[in-house]
């Protein structure tokens, strides 16, 4: 006779029991034996691959085993019952919903202890009629929603099962910690099975008082989520009435429920963010220094919560794809392993500058990048440098006047129309690694090194003004666009650091989040910074939560992942909230400031970024938005440049 002949599973043993009002300390007991199965297995490193109820036996002794079913077919459980129960629909039941985080990373560990919470959940509530009625209880629990039957007749096992079914995986308890709950841990001492009628000594008054003080407790948590809940609706009919009602189109009300739980999760962050900015004053008294352009009467536009977020998710949706545009194969004339490893538009943005390891800043016209029967596109200027580069900047103000950083540490200034070299700098005493123009002030321009140094130069001085030590060597440089006298660097040490040109001495902040090197900082408007890093993440942070002493950790307002960036310098460019980077598997990705999840990504190669081809070891060197349209120049390793249209 086999295992299942001789027992029955707990979904049938629990329909013979349906009927039995005095059955709850023999449900516990057998939950409990359920729970030291499960606690034995986790001790051996081995959880349980399919928990569910009809995976346990109950043997003639009285003993639970786990015998989980062989058969992927449809089976039946519960013949006796008025209602069938399938292995699909029980499998469904049991699986927890997708973590709200994606930093929450649910494991088959965390898992089990969800499926225990829908497991106790059944094991004392079996007296439904349908299996629809059934399944719309369960259904609930991934909300952590219980019948107001359950807690009321189960108040402690009301407030153990909602631990279980916590949506965040490392905020539920291990096996060990539910045994030894206070639910739990009696079982063994409670009465014989034959004395099930009593289960609270009445004669107990402090039995009484703890039991009266948790559903004062839960009544006054309940009123809580339903003052936030009001709180919430508040907040979408206020921002619904801000917004003329348009339909949406099938393809973009497609792509809003694909990510509507993301999406959900940043509205209300957001919007919690803005409520408490509103009694919470910032300790910070310099913060004018993000908007103080001296030389520049353009100030910059403030916008409120609905153009930051709100059009932030119009943004997010409008958008699906990447198209070509236009490419060029620059391997023909370069060599196949050259890398690209930075672009450049000019003041117009009529032309583009690629520079990179074959010692040459090859200048095009970005119109002619657009012919899409052109295989090879021929530079109208040629740059020639002394050692392989690894910048290129364009001055936003004088439109023939280019920078350059290269691997000797030198730093070149060039004439893009006649080709000549106007200046070079050599203070730095290794590579350089990065170069860039100020917004503001047209004759100043910073560089960064593996010296560990930043330094300032002028188009009007042979040799640097300013020289600002950093702890370890520095991977990026950037001016701020909305002052006149901020400066952000990354550096190898894993850390951002911001200055205030006028007071060189310490940092103006120091940003700290980052697993490894950072890589590039991108200014996204005044108040916010971008940095990439090779840890494969972008950050957002926020300026206005820094402060003068020690590292800002609590900065960082928005952590982006899908792309993958471990060694390389992927680039990252910043445009209108949009954000463009490289990644090692030979791919572009676009994000929206507002959210942590890609628009969209494109492979060089082929024209699906899902068809699955391999990267051949290539990987994408250098991005750059052109500002007049939502278009973005791509280059990678092997030298292929493409220009990329979002639609």
């Amino acid at each position: 006779m086999s295992v299942e002949e001789e027992g029955m599973s707990l979904r049938e043993w629990l329909w013979l029991k349906h009927d039995d009002n005095n059955s709850k300390i023999e449900r516990l007991r057998m939950y409990t034996q359920v729970v030291e199965l499960v606690d034995f297995a986790h001790s051996q490193g081995n959880p349980l691959p399919d928990l569910r109820l009809s995976n346990f036996l109950l043997l003639p002794s009285n003993q639970i085993i786990y015998f989980p079913s062989s058969s992927s077919s449809t089976r039946h459980y519960s013949s006796s019952s008025s209602y069938h129960v399938t292995l699909e629909l029980e499998k469904r039941w049991y699986a927890p919903p997708p973590s709200p985080h994606q930093d929450d990373e649910e494991d088959l560990f965390s898992a089990n202890v969800y499926s225990l919470g829908v497991l106790l959940f059944e094991i004392l509530c079996c007296s439904f009629v349908s299996v629809e009625m059934h399944s719309a209880a369960i259904s609930d629990l991934h909300n952590r929603i219980l019948p107001p039957t359950f807690i009321s007749h189960h108040p402690q096992e009301a407030g153990l099962c909602l631990w279980l079914l916590h949506p965040h995986p490392s905020s539920r308890p291990t096996t060990r910690e539910i045994l030894k709950s206070q639910l739990l841990s009696g079982t063994k001492d409670w009465y014989p099975q034959s004395t099930y009628s009593v289960i609270i000594d009445k004669s107990k008054d402090v039995d009484f008082d703890i039991l009266l003080d948790f559903l004062v407790s839960l009544k006054e948590q309940k009123e809580k989520h339903a003052l936030e809940l009001h709180q919430y609706i508040q907040m979408l009919e206020t921002d619904m009435n801000s917004f003329q009602h348009n339909n949406l189109s099938n393809t973009l009300q497609t792509r809003m429920e694909k990510y509507i739980s993301q999406l959900e999760s940043a509205y209300f962050s957001k919007r919690s963010q803005l409520q408490l900015s509103e009694v919470v004053s910032n300790e910070r008294n310099d913060l004018d220094l993000l908007r103080n352009r001296e030389r520049c009467s353009v100030q910059e536009k403030h916008v409120g919560y609905s153009d930051d977020f709100l059009n932030g998710i119009c943004k997010f949706i409008r958008y699906s794809k990447f198209e070509v545009a236009g490419m060029s194969e620059m391997d023909n004339i370069l060599n196949s392993a050259n890398v690209i490893c930075s672009l450049s538009f000019d003041r117009d943005e009529n032309y583009i500058a690629a520079a990179g390891i074959s010692k040459k800043i090859k200048i095009f016209e970005f119109a002619t990048l657009l012919r899409d029967y052109v295989d090879v596109n021929y530079p109208v200027v040629e740059l020639l440098n002394k050692s392989k580069l690894s910048c290129v900047c364009w001055n936003k103000y004088l439109k023939n006047c280019l920078a350059s950083a290269d691997y000797d540490g030198v730093i070149q200034v060039w004439d893009a129309c006649t080709g000549q070299g106007l200046s070079h700098y050599t203070e730095h005493q290794r590579r350089a690694w990065c170069v860039d123009f100020s917004h503001v002030d047209p004759t100043q321009f910073a560089s960064g090194s593996d010296d560990c140094s930043v330094k300032l130069w002028s188009l009007n001085n042979k040799t640097s003004t300013c020289t600002i030590r950093s702890g370890a060597n520095v991977c990026c440089v950037q001016f701020s666009s909305c002052s006149s006298h901020m400066l952000a660097f990354g550096s190898a040490d894993y850390k951002i650091r911001c200055y205030d040109l006028r007071h060189t001495r310490i940092p103006w902040c120091t940003l700290a989040d980052h697993q490894k090197a950072v890589s590039y900082v991108k200014f996204s408007d005044s108040d916010s910074l971008v940095s990439a890093s090779t840890d494969s993440t972008l950050k957002l942070w926020d300026l206005k939560k820094t402060s003068l002493e020690g590292t800002s950790t609590d900065a960082c307002c928005m952590t982006y992942r899908g792309h993958r960036n471990e060694k390389n310098f992927v680039g990252l460019s910043v445009l209108d909230g949009y954000i463009a980077c490289g990644s090692e598997s030979n791919e572009v990705f676009a994000y929206h400031k507002s959210f942590p999840m890609p628009i969209t990504s494109y492979k060089f190669g082929c024209s699906d970024s899902i068809s699955g081809d391999e990267s051949n070891g290539q990987f994408v060197s250098s991005v750059c938005w052109r500002e007049k349209s939502n278009m973005i120049v791509a280059a990678n390793s092997g030298g292929s440049v493409k220009v990329l249209k979002m639609v």
